[in-house]
């Protein structure tokens, strides 16, 4: 009986080694996956029997045989592992290496209290069941820390791969290289009892706390930066929001002086007008009515909207693009009552239009324009459409425009798909014919 059940843990042990950190790491990645994730588990499942059926043939060329190959089979297949995972996923290589890594460095865990435990407490019992006790071990302490790594996987480092900086993740992913390579010295170690000493120990725990508390604090330092970035868009904006207001509240004070003025000479040429109706002069009539016309103060107030904020954005960037000698044209229908606060519809649009003006000055073409549509699609979606002039390649990343002032992404891109995503819309980016294409849709409540 028992030795059926050493059969099985030696073939339980390579499945151990796999299956319990290759799994989540897939699921991470779920929506950038080359085939269905239940592909994924079968072939995963396939390589690590072929990994049990290798290592059983090690053990039955005896102990001897077994300490020599079992380090190499284990990490070789761990290679293969490694690169299946770059070929089944969409993603950089820093940002796969940083995940592997993390998962490695909590195997890495695993592994030393499962042989902490079987070196200091069971050493006689293991010498004659070599696997039995280092396999219970292995996924008693894979049980006990896996709601507090899921919860650190599911939280902070998903936050952290939606980061699409490459300057960032170039350094990023050796944060947990270093503590992986430390934990790798035991690799070779075939004495058992250096796996029973405290300092074995603590290693470990050092090892995974450390770089799951530095990824952590890194993380959090970025956001922190991110969202100050955000914040400074955001009052930029905002203080071109006041300047565009003040500027319609000083048109409309002229406005409204002049057509007091022109009210108050009404009654005069009124009296002209009766005069030359007494006199039946028809001709002079008219001249003197053409005369008047070119004398009534200018139409110059803009209003696009009734909705204060929206409507002083978009006249900003109206007189922007009608000094730079780009045509501008608006369709603004904005809802009363919009659920999107003053400060996001503020930078949403604010990024747009911008981009969209320095997309047309940059440009080459003699006819220039800007299109801005903004509609209540139904009760629930608010859509943004912004068209402009681009015949300049852009370079997109997975959909997102680079910026053309910096590498990578840029700070109002990101802007817009942080406010799209709070409101559980989509943003979508697209050149087609010389012209480029923003979409925004946001879910909104007229109610609120």
């Amino acid at each position: 009986m028992m030795k059926i059940l050493d059969t099985m843990m030696v073939l339980l042990f390579p499945f151990l080694d796999t299956i319990p950190f290759t799994l989540p790491r897939y699921w991470m990645f779920r929506d950038r996956l080359r085939m269905p994730f239940r592909y994924i588990i079968l072939l995963q499942l396939l390589l690590s029997a072929a990994n049990s059926m290798v290592f059983y043939y090690i053990n039955l060329k005896g102990n001897e045989y077994a300490e020599q190959w079992t380090t190499v089979t284990r990490y070789s297949f761990m290679l293969v592992f490694l690169a299946l995972a770059f070929l089944l996923i969409r993603e950089s290589f820093p940002k796969l290496m940083f995940t592997y890594l993390l998962f490695l460095a909590w195997l890495f865990f695993v592994l030393g209290n499962a042989n902490y435990i079987e070196s200091r407490f069971f050493i006689d019992f293991s010498v004659r069941h070599p696997y039995l006790i280092y396999n219970i071990a292995r996924i008693l302490i894979y049980l006990v820390t896996c709601p507090f790594m899921f919860h650190f996987f599911s939280h902070t480092i998903s936050d952290a791969l939606k980061i699409d900086d490459e300057k960032i993740w170039q350094n990023f992913w050796k944060i947990p290289l270093f503590s992986t390579l430390f934990g790798m010295l035991y690799c070779t170690v075939t004495d058992v009892y250096a796996y029973a000493s405290w300092q074995f120990l603590f290693s470990r725990y050092l090892m995974l706390f450390g770089v799951c508390y530095v990824s952590y604090v890194v993380l959090n330092t970025l956001k922190i930066s991110r969202h100050s970035a955000q914040l400074e868009d955001a009052l930029k904006y905002a203080d071109r929001n006041l300047e565009s207001q003040r500027k319609q509240c000083d048109l409309l004070t002229s406005h409204m002086e002049e057509i007091r003025r022109a009210r108050h000479d009404l009654r005069q040429h009124l009296a002209v007008v009766q005069c030359y109706i007494d006199r039946n002069d028809r001709e002079g009539l008219a001249d003197y009515i053409d005369i008047y016309k070119n004398e009534l103060p200018p139409d110059t107030l803009e209003l696009y909207c009734r909705n204060n904020v929206v409507d002083a954005v978009v006249c900003y960037y109206a007189t922007l693009a009608r000094d730079a000698k780009i045509q501008f044209e608006a369709a603004v229908n904005y809802p009363d009552n919009c659920s999107v606060t003053s400060t996001d519809i503020t930078v949403l649009l604010g990024n747009l239009l911008e981009n969209a003006v320095e997309a047309c000055i940059r440009g080459t073409e003699k006819q220039k324009f800007i299109k801005l549509c903004i509609k209540q699609r139904n009760k629930s979606t608010l859509l943004i459409l912004v068209d402009n002039t681009c015949k300049t390649p852009v370079i997109f990343h997975e959909g997102i425009p680079m910026s053309s002032k910096r590498e990578g992404f840029g700070i109002g891109t990101a802007s817009v798909q942080s406010i799209a995503a709070r409101y559980g819309g989509d943003v979508q980016f697209e050149q087609k014919e010389g012209v480029f294409c923003a979409s925004v849709l946001l879910k909104i409540s007229s109610d609120m």
